[in-house]
């Protein structure tokens, strides 16, 4: 029997009855009706103290490669406590598609439903983006760095601004014992119980902003995470009979800077890969330290 997943299947009420152990109900996202219902701004509390703003954001690309494009864009922009991390409100959204200039690959046709015929001579309001970014909030995204370098290629003036990486920025294991820190936006919102259309990003993103309104301390993490630092090695003109050691040290080839580098996440990290690479670049000056803030990292 076909069934539409799109509503709860009232039929089964009798099967559910007589095995509820074969069954299990989700509800869908609280926040997931903001993508349907034309409600923005909502305002969950007055308040005269300092807020930090966000801004949420998801896309969908014509693939993954670099010559690929963004096809939809969506942010929200949403307000915080400093001192609380309590969402206060959800204040606006923005939506927008743009016509690539070649054929949309059929599975993201599949996928999300569109077409270039349904988005032809469309283009992103580059005013809108630049509203939602003026007062320098902090951008999340589940795709972190990828969305980062994508976003930043469509729109060169939008750089330098703070992303974070909510699906690997965030201890989600240490904030709820049923979260995993890696898993997908829809794994953990279907570990608490909950679900969304994951073939909406408005949903998505919607799903991403309920999740740390609701997961007590995941705001203050993403803060955190916004001011974290790390740091990127850079071997240059390291000696070529030492590659495979290097790779086993955990150095990945650059082939832009045709060099190595490795991220790590301490000072003390940093003076051991100093060391370490002494003998095998042509002298100390060949190895650089570069210092990543979320301004950079994800870039």
């Amino acid at each position: 029997m076909a069934y539409n997943y799109n509503r709860f299947p009232l039929e089964l009420i009798p099967e559910i009855i007589a095995h509820p152990e074969d069954y299990r109900i989700q509800s869908r996202v609280p926040y997931a009706r903001f993508a349907d219902e034309q409600v923005l701004p909502v305002i969950f509390r007055e308040t005269p103290e300092p807020v930090q703003s966000l801004v949420f954001l998801e896309m969908v690309t014509t693939g993954g490669r670099r010559q690929d494009v963004i096809l939809e864009l969506v942010m929200v922009k949403c307000s915080c406590l400093l001192s609380t991390g309590e969402i206060v409100s959800v204040d606006r959204m923005y939506r927008g598609f743009e016509a690539p200039r070649y054929p949309i690959p059929a599975y993201i046709t599949r996928t999300t439903g569109i077409t270039v015929e349904s988005i032809n001579g469309m283009s992103f309001d580059y005013r809108t983006v630049d509203s939602m970014l003026r007062d320098d909030p902090i951008i999340v995204s589940t795709r972190g760095r990828t969305a980062r370098e994508f976003f930043e290629r469509r729109f060169s003036s939008f750089s330098g601004y703070r992303w974070v990486d909510s699906v690997h920025d965030i201890r989600w294991e240490n904030l709820n014992d049923r979260l995993i820190s890696g898993a997908t936006l829809q794994m953990n919102c279907e570990r608490l119980g909950f679900f969304f259309r994951y073939n909406s990003i408005r949903e998505a993103v919607f799903s991403n902003l309920w999740l740390f309104s609701y997961i007590k301390g995941s705001i203050a993490e993403l803060i955190a995470a916004s001011s974290h630092v790390e740091y990127m090695v850079w071997a240059f003109t390291a000696r070529f009979e030492v590659k495979e050691e290097l790779k086993f040290n955990g150095y990945l080839w650059n082939g832009e800077q045709k060099c190595w580098c490795k991220r790590v996440f301490t000072e003390e990290e940093v003076k051991e890969e100093q060391e370490y690479l002494r003998g095998k670049c042509s002298s100390p000056e060949a190895i650089k330290i570069e210092v990543l803030d979320s301004r950079k990292k994800h870039g």
